[in-house]
């Protein structure tokens, strides 16, 4: 493989027009693709096989409840706590609903007033206009979603009722463009402190963003073949953009060496004096073996999500594995193209060539080989105070009270809660699977059983209430219209009649007066008997085939209470009991049941994915390194990196360090995504500072000076190459989806934890303390000096 890359990078150097063109064409080509084909990302996170998504096909079969239909909501408000109900609020709010259905009639399914479906508050203040579409959510166009809006402002937006929007329609992941820029600009001032020139500062940003690009359209053509979440996307943008200037990194800062090297042998004449393009090859042949080893582990860490078995993460983990790969390609091809075109630029300076003075020890350097036990007790100690916040670590799926407070869809949240109560956005949603060997009336005496005891439950608000479709029926017929006509008639007449005993000298006036009085008393009647008819008498739809009831459940506290959480928890232990004694099944679906299946199913795959992931690298590193030791102190490192990582995270997003967040529970799927990232990460960092430490063992068999050339020659590199890193990720905490935000934090002080604390510190410390027995290894030779 050396060989191989020798050869490449040789070739690559001299043949720069050849690899530049073709590069051009690929991303003309992709480009010319893209415009063709567009993208068609998931604004949903789907998740499947588990209990509380499964049954979500009962709903669209049995109920006609789509969970994929696009979804709308509109909550209005009066501004000064007066009723919805005056006439001139009404006029407005009614108005918006007969122009969104005449405008778009095409789009929508169904769309109802508040007035119409009585999802009006207590205090008359706040009501909700409910919209679904036609189509599922991710193929409801944009331009029809902000038509709805502009149609709402115009016509209820006003000095008395405010507006605010919610709805699957309505998700929108920032994938950022600011924060990118923001992680480039910081990690060109890196760079440009560590190579002291513009042109070679740019070079790593140049092919990380060609490589970005190229790997984020391949990405965004895939969304037309596979259904692929636009979280994927933002995932992509980060690993590729930051791995893509690391590994060009690596290999420009390990040519420049190359270049120093030939030239002080020239100046002094101590050694072989080596061509540029031999130096890009001897380049390739190093750093460039260690780029694709690097390159890999990641790839193989990315692709592992899919491991778990959920869709979004594995679909996450492809799309940021696509972004490594071109990151690899445009650093081993593209990069040495454009450093022998710009070949002027990219050297070393004379100053640093004619120096002659050695370079002192710093402080840490001196205390990891004069003290390393000290050293790597010191970092324990550190990252384990940062693991402290993981033992109160509470796991949640995003919902829209952790959204900003000036997000539309938190506005909506808000003002739901405050009006409906905390659980009306929590709503639990119960598939009860009947008995099809029972009678109708044994399962409605199950059902009543049943809801009766929901109910009764802690925590439990209300279930709503169902609407019985025969009373209904019933009471629209014409005959029964015509009986209540008939009965009004008779009941108007009969008010009259007392009213005119009592006063038989009343005038035509008063008369009129006493009909339209007791018109209105009937009228009243009427719909008050038709409204409590109308109700069920058991708060559960039962489905055309009777097979199953849908039963919709209102808890007191909202998604991210714990309460929520173990209310969910009780109605799926009540049914298993459910279950055994009456042959019937409950399968909770909504925010907090999905929450619980996919953290069981997550707590189940990640010991078997960090698992085979780790032992896969153990074995590739203990091929690498031909050692047990290092591989094992490798892993061990990354644990508690991994650990401070989630602590600090939780500290951040959860606990609400620092105010740029909303303090709510952590992603439930966050923790097997850092696993899987900086994993592939942190073995970066472990091969690039490892590979110099044993190069230089091989040749000089001494373990202290190989611990010191490497701190000294790969940590440099590895500290820039950590902090534009950190740069790229930490971006992402200014982007106002706490979803993206998280990830970012995570990633962001997993990189700072493994790379200062554990490649920095503890495995030089470690690899000092072991001396010889870290290269232990059957098949090798070992005398004062290591030999292959």
């Amino acid at each position: 493989m050396n060989n191989f890359l020798a050869r490449f990078g040789k070739w690559t150097y001299n043949n720069k027009f050849k690899v530049i063109i073709s590069w051009v064409v690929i991303l003309i080509v992709f480009i010319g693709s893209l415009i063709a084909m567009g993208s068609h990302f998931n604004t949903n996170l789907k998740i499947s096989g588990v209990p509380s998504t499964d049954v979500q096909n009962v709903l669209k079969e049995e109920f006609n409840q789509s969970v994929d239909a696009g979804t709308m909501n509109i909550v209005v408000q009066n501004k000064q706590d007066d009723s919805i109900q005056a006439q001139d609020d009404k006029k407005r709010i009614n108005a918006a609903v007969k122009q969104i259905k005449a405008d778009h009639q095409d789009n929508i399914k169904s769309i109802t007033s508040p007035y119409d479906s009585q999802t009006i508050s207590e205090d008359k203040t706040t009501g909700i206009i409910s919209i679904t579409f036609k189509k599922d959510a991710n193929n409801v166009s944009k331009s029809v979603v902000n038509d709805i809006q502009a149609i709402t402002n115009d016509k209820v937006n006003s000095q008395n009722l405010k507006v605010a929007y919610s709805g699957n329609v309505m998700q929108d992941f920032d994938i950022g463009g600011t924060s990118e820029i923001i992680g480039i600009l910081i990690a060109f001032v890196l760079l440009l402190v560590l190579f002291k020139s513009f042109v070679t500062a740019g070079l790593p940003i140049i092919t990380a963003i060609v490589g970005l690009v190229s790997g984020l359209i391949v990405v965004m053509l895939g969304t037309n073949v596979f259904s692929i979440a636009s979280v994927a996307q933002t995932l992509s943008i980060m690993i590729s953009l930051a791995v893509g200037i690391d590994y060009a990194l690596f290999i420009l800062h390990r040519f420049i060496g190359e270049l120093k090297t030939s030239r002080q042998n020239e100046i002094h004449h101590t050694g072989k004096v080596t061509p540029a393009d031999e130096a890009m090859g001897v380049t390739l042949a190093s750093a460039g073996s260690s780029v694709l080893f690097a390159g890999i582990t990641v790839i193989i860490a990315l692709v592992g999500l899919s491991l778990v078995g959920i869709d979004f993460l594995t679909q996450m983990g492809i799309a940021a594995a696509v972004g490594v790969i071109f990151a690899v390609l445009s650093a081993v091809t593209l990069l040495p193209a454009l450093i022998s075109l710009l070949r002027k630029f990219v050297k070393p300076s004379d100053k640093v060539v004619k120096a002659t003075k050695v370079k002192k020890d710093g402080v840490t350097t001196k205390s990891i080989i004069n003290h390393p036990i000290i050293m790597v007790v010191i970092s324990v100690i550190v990252l384990g105070a940062f693991m402290l916040p993981v033992t109160h670590m509470r796991l949640g799926m995003p919902f829209d009270g952790a959204l900003p407070k000036d997000s539309t869809q938190r506005q909506a949240y808000d003002m739901t809660a405050d009006k409906f109560g905390d659980g009306y956005n929590a709503t639990l949603v119960g598939v009860v699977k009947l008995d099809t060997s029972n009678s109708d009336a044994q399962n409605k005496q199950i059902l009543t059983k049943a809801t009766n005891h929901i109910a009764k439950m802690d925590n439990v608000k209300m279930l709503a209430p169902v609407v019985d479709e025969e009373a209904v029926a019933k009471y629209k017929s014409p005959a029964m219209q015509e009986k209540i006509k008939a009965d009004g008639q008779k009941y108007v007449q009969a008010k009259v009649m007392d009213f005119m005993k009592s006063k038989p000298t009343a005038g035509q006036a008063e008369q009129q007066q006493i009909i339209q009085k007791a018109t209105q008393e009937y009228q009243a009647k009427i719909k008050q008997e038709a409204q409590k008819a109308a109700l069920s008498g058991i708060p559960a739809q039962i489905s055309k085939n009777k097979k199953y009831a849908l039963v919709i459940v209102m808890p007191k506290t909202n998604t991210a209470s714990a309460k929520t959480e173990t209310l969910a928890q009780k109605i799926n232990s009540y049914s298993d009991s459910l279950q055994k004694s009456d042959n019937t099944k409950i399968t909770l679906t909504g925010n907090n049941a999905v929450n619980i299946d996919i953290s069981e199913k997550l707590n189940n795959a990640i010991p078997m994915f960090t698992g085979i992931v780790m032992a896969l690298a153990f074995v590739l590193l203990m091929f690498m390194f031909k050692s047990f030791i290092i591989p094992l102190m490798a892993i061990v490192g990354f644990g508690l990196s991994l650990f401070a990582s989630l602590g600090l995270t939780t500290m951040i997003m959860q606990d609400g360090l620092f105010n740029i967040s909303e303090k709510a529970p952590i992603l439930a799927f966050l923790p097997v995504i850092v696993i899987g990232i900086i994993f592939g990460l942190a073995m970066d960092y472990e091969v690039f500072m490892v590979s110099r430490i044993r190069e230089v063992y091989i040749t000089t068999g001494d373990n202290k000076r190989a611990v010191k050339a490497g701190l000294q020659e790969s940590g440099p590199v590895i500290i820039t190459a950590a902090l534009i890193m950190i740069a790229v990720f930490g971006s992402f905490a200014l982007v106002q989806d706490p979803t993206i935000k998280a990830i970012g934090i995570s990633l962001a002080s997993g990189i700072l934890f493994d790379a200062f604390f554990v490649r920095l510190i503890i495995i030089p410390a470690t690899i000092k303390i072991f001396g010889k027995a870290n290269w232990y290894f059957p098949g090798a030779n070992y005398h004062n000096k290591f030999k292959d």
